[in-house]
């Protein structure tokens, strides 16, 4: 073998093999095989990475899991109109609350349910009764009831008394002795003695002295919530002021007799002056008598004589 045909520099350009071909130098060949492993060692990592999410998310997905609610969001109130309520019908459980109670066996009302102890005595004594029932039953018992649904409450909102001390009510007329005196004697002005004055003139003197006329006078003369009770001790009290002392005599009680003249005048003065002083006095006798006036049907009931 000829050195002299082997080439000096085998990466000559005047070398026949092509370049590929060439033998690298140790250096370029490692840095070639660090530069292939670490593109393996990538492509190992990156298909670990992508089997690990795709067995997870299948895993996952065998999983069922319901979807949340929707929450409703409150943006405004509803409004309701109440007045619609009104035209309803009452349920049938409320029906069958009033068909338990017990009802008036003449109209039907439906009676408390706590009666009073004259509202029982009254029903009893219709329950019992033997034989036909009169009218007088009938409307004594309607005129409790009413009472004690509507006189009595009404009365007890406008402040009304309960109780009275009519024990101590002579006492106090005599306190008014000097007014009404004066009444008598024509020196003070009396509405009550204009009024009946006004009736004698118009109807005569024996119609109006007549009891069907002294009836139709009975609502304006009664003594406010003082009562039957009331009226009957304060006329028995004026009678020995004025009658028994001959301080009111015939000519003074003219055109009206004396006994009237007790009932239809110095009565309602007297009982008009009494809720004067229940009131604290500061008012006037105007607004004693409209309250007098207003309060006669809770006398009547509250505090009559038949309930001694």
């Amino acid at each position: 073998m000829q050195l002299s045909n082997i080439p000096s520099n085998p990466l000559s350009n005047d070398s026949n093999l092509p370049l590929s071909s060439l033998p690298l130098p140790f250096s370029v060949q490692k840095r070639q095989t660090k530069r292939i492993r670490q593109n393996l060692r990538k492509n190992n990592n990156f298909h670990n990475k992508e089997n690990i999410q795709t067995s997870s998310s299948i895993s996952n997905n065998t999983q069922f899991i319901l979807p949340s609610p929707k929450k409703s969001k409150l943006t405004e109130f509803t409004k309701y109109d109440f007045d619609e309520f009104d035209g309803l019908e009452p349920l049938e459980d409320e029906l069958n609350i009033d068909q338990m109670k017990e009802t008036c066996p003449f109209c039907d009302e439906i009676l408390p349910d706590l009666m009073s102890d004259k509202m029982k005595l009254a029903l009893d004594r219709i329950n019992n009764k033997q034989g036909k029932i009169e009218e007088s039953d009938r409307i004594d018992f309607c005129h409790t009831h009413f009472a004690e649904l509507s006189i009595v409450p009404s009365g007890i909102a406008n402040k009304y008394p309960l109780n009275i001390n009519f024990d101590e009510l002579p006492h106090r007329i005599y306190r008014f002795k000097d007014d009404l005196t004066e009444i008598i004697n024509g020196n003070a002005y009396s509405y009550y003695l204009n009024l009946a004055k006004q009736v004698y003139q118009e109807v005569g003197h024996r119609k109006a002295a007549t009891p069907m006329m002294l009836m139709s006078r009975f609502e304006s003369l009664r003594p406010g919530y003082y009562g039957s009770k009331g009226a009957v001790l304060i006329a028995n009290t004026l009678i020995g002021l004025f009658i028994n002392t001959r301080i009111l005599t015939v000519v003074k009680s003219y055109p009206l007799q004396s006994i009237n003249y007790i009932q239809e005048v110095l009565v309602p003065e007297t009982a008009m002056r009494l809720i004067f002083e229940d009131i604290g006095g500061n008012s006037s006798l105007e607004t004693a008598r409209n309250i007098m006036i207003a309060s006669s049907d809770f006398g009547d009931y509250v505090h009559n004589c038949d309930n001694e």
